[in-house]
């Protein structure tokens, strides 16, 4: 059987003989109450449904600044008061209307009794000083015991009853918040389907521009060719006349070749970190769309972010142009998927393709099902308005601006294809490495800076990491288990000592934040691990400096501390340095 909520109650009276009458009345209401229920059960028949046999939990105050004292209290401990009784007199200090206008700055909720056994107020008197309110009443001293029992029952429910309605109103009002954020989501979607489909209509339109230049084209190699013949048969100043007449041909050639540059040019490139797993799933639905019912998608994305430094617009773009491809290629229907996966390339590898070469790769996968190509398409796959589409079904340039893409973001395209069985474009892209903490993002470059211990060091290394951001969080995992440790992680100090109680034997580094939420700091929380295990070892991180935090021991030699900002690099460092491992690789991530 559940028990019953406790109500708090605070009296707020001058003379101690009524605290000792509430006291009484409220101590002894068991009893009474159960009288009222059997004569509800003998007149109503039945079983009672409510019962004042409520227990309630009392404190007292003899002036008003000390009941507002204690109602601050109660507020800030999570534990107010439902209901205060109090007295209209109580010099010398604030009376009961100045006290009562008090304890609603502090706790607009709280139901509230005035008692009086004078007229001391009327009661427009008192609606003209305390407004209008349906969480007041007046008690004329000397109050019947059962009126009194009735009324701290009466408001008390009215109490827990509001604040069930403001939770639910909360409740809805979350819900509300959740689905109008959903719906911007579906309306984000829209305008970029929306974009997608004006940059489809824009390639078509340079498909028809190309169709234009190659008839223009006709035109002027007629007239090149014509007065070439012509320089054949003639001499004197009529064959200077048909040279100047090739060389306006010429420019108005150039001049065409221009215009399609400048139409067919995307926006300027700005790279950018970006994770191409998460590009990946953003287009999903766009791409399910776009491949039709007929088509099964599957994405299958790295279970560790693979980061790029890249053009986000490119990026879309090659997925698209890819995915349309792919479709177009499978009229009939089929089964469409798009990878993700870390490749690194060593001299022997890197000779299978000639603008490959060693290093760290991203590599976007794109495999269908479809009619596949034979080996005199895939050598003309990436030129310019090269394309087997019947006409008015392609322009040519989609693979051509994929595989331009790939160049300008320092990568290349591979692609093997045989008739009747399918195609497998794949998208190679450097993989790097950036400062989560700048704020512009800016890439650091293609700098080695991930440190990976012995592989059997490090799997047989676990360590709890404690931080209550979960970005910052995040990252410290991720370094930690791209270089092979096992990660526990808690958000405080509470949690971290619940992990510690299941694996406190596995353990061997705890790298913990100093400043944390819930009121255990990384180095209390410290002190109680290595008060169980001395030779545990501590990571301490900060984004305060040791001054600021006032902790002089850090600057200790066997103290080992991290000043945020801290890139993956300094995290390895600092584990290395800790535990003493062996001499470590060096490996990239993100």
């Amino acid at each position: 059987m559940t028990t019953p909520k406790r109500h708090r109650i605070l009296t707020i009276d001058d003379n101690p003989a009524i605290h000792e009458d509430f006291r009484k009345l409220f101590a002894g209401q068991r009893q009474t109450s159960v009288e009222f229920d059997r004569l509800e059960s003998a007149v109503l028949g039945g079983t009672s449904h409510f019962s004042l046999a409520q227990p309630f939990e009392l404190e007292s105050a003899n002036q008003g600044q000390e009941g507002l004292e204690k109602v601050k209290a109660a507020m800030a401990a999570d534990r107010p008061f439902a209901l205060a009784f109090v007295d209209v007199r109580m010099p010398p200090g604030w009376d009961g209307l100045e006290t009562i206008e008090q304890l609603w700055k502090v706790d607009p909720e709280l139901q509230v009794v005035i008692c009086t056994a004078y007229s001391d107020h009327s009661w427009d008197d008192i609606r003209k000083f305390l407004g209008n309110s349906d969480g007041l009443l007046v008690l004329k001293k000397p109050f019947d015991a059962i009126e009194a029992l009735q009324i701290a029952h009466t408001l008390t429910r009215k109490w827990e009853l509001s604040r069930q309605v403001r939770a639910s109103i909360q409740d809805l009002d979350r819900k509300v918040a959740e689905r109008t954020e959903a719906l911007e989501n579906e309306m984000a979607q829209r305008v970029r389907i929306e974009e997608n489909l004006r940059q489809a209509q824009k390639m078509e339109a340079v498909g028809q521009l190309a169709a234009g230049v190659a008839h223009d084209f006709n035109n002027l190699l007629t007239v090149i060719r014509g007065h070439a013949d012509l320089l054949l048969s003639r001499t004197g100043a009529a064959a200077a006349d048909s040279i100047k007449k090739i060389a306006r041909a010429a420019d108005r050639g150039a001049g065409l070749t221009r215009q399609l540059l400048v139409f067919s040019r995307k926006e300027i490139v700005r790279c950018k970190p970006m994770d191409l797993n998460q590009a990946l799933m953003e287009t999903g639905n766009l791409l399910r769309r776009v491949v039709g019912e007929q088509i099964e998608l599957r994405l299958d994305p790295t279970s560790m972010p693979a980061c790029v430094v890249a053009d986000q617009g490119n990026i879309d773009q090659v997925i698209m142009n890819l995915v349309v491809n792919a479709r177009d290629a499978m009229p009939d229907g089929g089964v469409l998927t798009l990878r993700t996966a870390f490749e690194i390339l060593d001299e022997e590898s890197a000779q299978r393709h000639p603008q490959a070469r060693p290093g760290s790769f991203i590599s976007l996968t794109v495999t269908d099902t479809g009619c596949g190509m034979d080996t005199a398409t895939l050598n003309r796959i990436f030129e310019p308005f090269f394309t087997t589409k019947e006409v008015g079904k392609g322009t040519g340039l989609g693979l051509a601006t994929v595989y331009g893409i790939a160049q300008q973001h320092q990568g290349w395209v591979e692609v093997t294809s045989s008739p009747g069985c399918g195609t497998t474009f794949k998208v190679f892209l450097p993989q790097r490495e950036y400062d989560v903490s700048s704020s512009a993002g800016s890439p650091a470059g293609h700098t080695k800076f991930f440190v990976r211990p012995s592989p059997e060091a490090a799997s047989q290394t676990t360590i709890l990491v404690v931080e209550d951001e979960p970005g910052v969080r995040e990252f410290v995992r991720t370094v930690l288990t791209m270089n092979s440790y096992r990660v526990l992680e808690a958000e405080d100090g509470l949690g971290a000592l619940k992990l510690w109680a299941q694996h406190h034997s596995e353990i061997k580094l705890l790298f913990t934040d100093m400043v944390m939420p819930n009121g255990l700091s990384g180095r209390g929380l410290a002190e109680k691990l290595l008060a169980e295990r001395p030779e545990l070892k501590v990571i301490y991180a900060s984004g305060y400096s040791a001054e600021t935090i006032g902790a002089e021991w850090l600057h200790s030699p066997d103290i080992e501390f991290l000043q945020k900002p801290y890139t993956g690099a300094a995290i390895l460092r600092s584990v290395a340095a800790s535990l003493a491992l062996p001499a470590p690789a060096m490996h990239h991530g993100c």
